[in-house]
Order: C-alpha cells, then structure tokens, then sequence
C-alpha cells in the first residue's frame, strides 16, 4: 500500500474517530433505550473508538517494524523521551496494582483505560502525522473546529426548547423523570441547576452538562485562534458570544472560571493596543453578563446546596483516605470512573481527579503522571515563546500557524486541569479522546514544519 492512499484511509478514519465522539452519547442513549440494542455484541460495538485507537497502534508497530531499526528510532525521535516515561509509567502502575495492592488485572485495565488511554492517543496520532503527512495537513483540524462553530448555535436552539419543552427529548428516549445519569439508566431528559428544580442545563449531546462544558474549556482556544483571530470586529463579537452563551447555559461553575481564566490569558497575550480594544469590547460585556446572571440567579447556581455539599464533603474525605496510604494508593479502580466497574455499592467518586489518581496507586505514580502532563504543558509554553522571539523571516509561516495551536492547545489542557479540583475532566471520553487526538497531530505537524519537511 503506497503512502499516499494510507493517508487517505487514515483521514478518514480521523474524520470519522472526531464527529463519532460527538454524537456516541445521543447515539448509544437511542440504541439502548428504544431498540434495547444490549449485550456482548453492543458492548462492542460501543468500544469502535478503542478498536479504532487499537489498529490504528497495531498498524504503525506493523509499519516501524519493516524499516530497519536506525530508520524507525530517527523517526520516532522527537517525543521518544515522552513515550520512554509513558511506559515506565504504565510498568509502575501494573506492579503497584498486580503485586502490591493485589487489585486484579480486569480492573486495572479498566482503570489504565481512563488514566492513560488519552497519553496514547496523543503518541499514536502524533506518530502517523509524524511519519505519513506533509506540513500542509492541518484541514482536520479547521473542519474539526468549523464543526463545532456550526453546533453552538444547535445548542442554544436545543436549551431554549427545553426551557419551553421539558420533556422533548424523551421522544429521543431521555427520561424526564431521572435527575441524574448513571450507568443502566436513561439519562435525564432535562438537567436543572437544583437537582430536579431551578434553572434548565444545557448538555447538548454529551452526557452531562459538566461534560458540555468539559468540551468547550478544552477547544475554546483552538476555536479562538482559528475561528475568531484575525476576523472583523463583529466576526468576533457574534463568535464570541455564541460560545459564551453556550458556556453560560451549561451552568458548570467550573466550566465558568476555566473558561474565564482562559479569556484573560488570551486577551493579556494580545499586546497590540488594537488588539486590546476588540478584546474588551468583545468579552467584557460577556463576562458581565456571566456576572449578572450569577447574582440575580446566586440562590439558583451559588446556593446550590446539593452540589456545594456534595463536592465538599467527597474532596475532604478523599483527602483522609490519601493520607492513610499515601504511598501506594488504595488500588486500580478504588475511585473514579473504573470503580463503577466494582461490585454494586462499590463505586466512589472522590469529586477531585488529583486525589483520584493519587487515591488509585500513591505518590510514585501519581508524580510520573504528572510529569507526563506536565510535558503537554512545556511544549505549548516553549512553541509560544519560539513564536514570540524569533524574527519572522526566520520561521515558516506554517511553523508560526502550527507553534501558536499548540499554544492554545496546552491552554485548552490548563483549563481543564483547573477543573480536576472539583470534576473529572480528563476521564471523559467524548472530550478527551478527540482532544488528545488533534493536539498529537498538530504537534507532529509543528515539528515537521520546523524542519521544513514536505
């Protein structure tokens, strides 16, 4: 098979791996619920995303290994440290889980599936990128962000029915009655800002409204940088504020302050006085108006008692279960998503993803984890600082273009880590999975075009 033809199926695939994570939910609620599509088969048939990820490995460890070892080692170079730590880490978690807290294999797996899954896929679509495609390969990700440009205004048009049609979606198989998802129920057919009374949430297609919102922190800088920079003033307004009405009307209070503290990043970045200007006349009327919703509605999104107690009584008492074995964790699975997979009664949510990580297998690998994370971090602050202090003539355009997205892809990153101190937001697979995904391919484009390869 030629190259040309692998990057032609492997688009593909990206394309259908992007859009696919953004309507599985809305999808899987409709199987589930009306065709009462469950089982084996089902199950499998959920996991297309994970078999997706699988091949698309299995393929490129296919591809290395028919070119000689010194060919494969210089093109897998540039994040080879990265992937290096990323298997250490993956060895400590499996001794700690198998041998020390003896957790089983089963439900390690399930665990490593939530906490490492988005490493992966950030080495695997960085190595495709890297190896098959040209610098000018970065439509996926326009049309990624043009997608999501077009389904803001679908939903706002989906809350504003809700508000007047509280039980719409139970046409889709959504319950009206149900105030909370979980696994083996439908999910609510309205989201209320009081648990089943108050103001209505907007979760779109994903499965919550934290989840909505999860997914706009991430992308609001990329959807920034290529939908909105370098546009007319009322361009931007309009985009602006679509994306901000479409954070307000999830009502995650969380959401709101990533979302803020990204705002005032991007607009402190944005030295030129003109610049300036269309940033506080764009956004500073938004954030007032995120400022009067929340004091004329403080009794409905402050006050919410439900959730603040909740949150705090879950973070202090994880908090306690850390301290009492702060070495090496309590096990694979104890807390978070894969602890669902337990026996009934068993699940627990500790509502703060550092200690989640921490509470699963201690301080050793909660430190290289962090590491990891921390990396996706310095490549966007050290792609900015390039950007800023080199002279134009001496970096290609393509490389200007590529270093300022992983820029803000990292900034989509920190945003979300301000979320981890009350959610977890990096457990999501609608939002992880395809966020993961474009920050691999970009960098892999950004290194290429660096070295002016085409």
């Amino acid at each position: 098979m030629n190259e040309s033809k692998i990057i032609k199926i492997w688009t593909l695939i990206t394309k259908i791996f992007l859009v696919g994570l953004l309507i599985q939910f809305f999808v899987q609620t409709f199987v589930t619920y009306q065709l009462h599509g469950t089982g084996t088969l089902w199950n499998l048939v959920w996991m297309w995303k994970e078999i997706i990820i699988l091949a698309i490995a299995g393929f490129l460890i296919w591809f290395l290994s028919k070119r000689n070892i010194r060919e494969a080692r210089r093109k897998t170079t540039p994040i080879k440290q990265f992937v290096l730590r990323f298997g250490i880490t993956l060895l400590v978690m499996l001794f700690v889980s198998i041998v020390i807290t003896q957790s089983g294999v089963g439900i390690t797996v399930m665990s490593l599936r939530y906490s490492m899954m988005w490493f992966f896929i950030f080495i695997i679509f960085f190595a495709f990128a890297y190896l098959f495609f040209g610098t000018r390969e970065i439509n996926i990700v326009k049309r990624y962000t043009r997608i999501i440009k077009a389904l803001l205004v679908w939903s706002l048009v989906r809350w504003g029915i809700l508000w007047l049609i509280p039980n719409l979606l139970g046409h889709f198989w959504y319950n009206q009655f149900n105030y909370e998802w979980d696994i083996g129920i439908a999910p609510p057919a309205v989201y209320y800002t009081q648990y089943d009374s108050g103001f209505v949430r907007n979760q779109f297609l994903f499965e919550r409204p934290i989840s909505r919102g999860f997914f706009l922190v991430a992308f609001w800088p990329l959807f920034f940088l290529l939908c909105m920079k370098k546009k007319s003033r009322s361009d931007k307004a309009i985009r602006g504020w679509l994306y901000g009405l479409a954070m307000l009307s999830t009502f995650s209070r969380a959401a709101w302050i990533a979302w803020a503290i990204e705002i005032v990043i991007l607009v402190l970045l944005q030295m030129n006085r003109k610049h300036w200007k269309v940033a506080l006349y764009s956004f500073l009327p938004l954030l007032l108006l995120f400022a009067g919703v929340t004091y004329v509605g403080r009794d409905q999104i402050i006050n919410r008692s439900f959730s603040n107690n909740g949150h705090l009584s879950m973070i202090v008492s994880a908090a306690q279960k850390v301290i009492q074995k702060p070495f090496f964790g309590r096990g694979a699975g104890f807390a978070g998503p894969a602890s669902h997979y337990l026996p009934a009664g068993e699940a627990y949510n500790p509502e703060n993803q550092y200690l989640q990580i921490w509470l699963e297998y201690g301080v050793f690998w909660f430190a290289w984890r962090m590491y990891l994370y921390l990396w996706l971090h310095l490549i966007g602050r050290n792609a900015y600082k390039l950007e800023q202090h080199t002279e134009k003539h001496k970096l290609l355009k393509k490389a200007r273009l590529y270093g300022i997205l992983i820029f803000g892809l990292s900034l989509g990153l920190f945003g979300l880590t301000i979320e981890w101190f009350v959610l977890h937001s990096f457990v999501d697979r609608m939002i992880v999975y395809p966020f993961m995904a474009v920050f691999g391919l970009t960098y892999a484009l950004y290194l290429k075009s660096l070295t002016n390869k085409h």
